[in-house]
């Protein structure tokens, strides 16, 4: 038996397709990027760039961030994406790559806000994350799921609020 918040359920995980995952951290541009640092676990929100194709998830950062330093201590990271009734709890590994080319081929005008001067400035590298399995809460958003919690307090029956389950990336 798991617990699932105050429910106790014997149910297993949903089988999520791993193209469904990828969807939705495509249309959540920012993540809480959690990594292990000496101190523990620290949180920030960063924008992420999802590479279905490549199977990889990127971030750009300055090459003395601490989330940069953290990543090359340990690896092993976290990303926790949440938009309009999608949650994914992301578990990989993740290394610093320096390489100019993948960061030119990864910048965008969002870039641009943080590092006026262009990719070069500032030492910007890449965060390349290896997800390795991620658990998902596959929402109705904000509307659809309030008509579903008062449909199911109305009838006296557990409200449908969408598919958890996970994923093997």
């Amino acid at each position: 038996m798991t617990r699932d918040g105050d429910k106790q359920t014997d149910q297993k995980p949903e089988a999520i397709e791993p193209a469904r995952v990828w969807e939705m951290i495509d249309r959540i541009d920012i993540a809480m990027l959690v990594t292990c640092s000496d101190q523990g676990m620290r949180g920030r929100p960063m924008s992420t760039i999802p590479k279905p194709d490549r199977g990889l998830v990127y971030v750009l950062t300055e090459s003395t961030s601490d989330a940069a330093k953290d990543v090359r201590v340990n690896g092993s990271v976290f990303l926790s994406f949440q938009g309009r009734g999608d949650h994914v709890a992301l578990h990989g590994q993740a290394t610093v790559d320096s390489d100019k080319e993948l960061v030119r081929e990864l910048w965008s005008p969002g870039a641009k806000v943080f590092w006026p001067e262009g990719p070069e400035a500032h030492d910007v590298v890449a965060l390349v994350i290896d997800p390795d399995h991620a658990d998902v809460w596959d929402g109705h958003g904000l509307l659809r799921g309030i008509a579903n919690i008062v449909r199911g307090a109305v009838e006296g029956r557990s409200p449908d609020l969408g598919t958890r389950g996970r994923a093997d990336l």
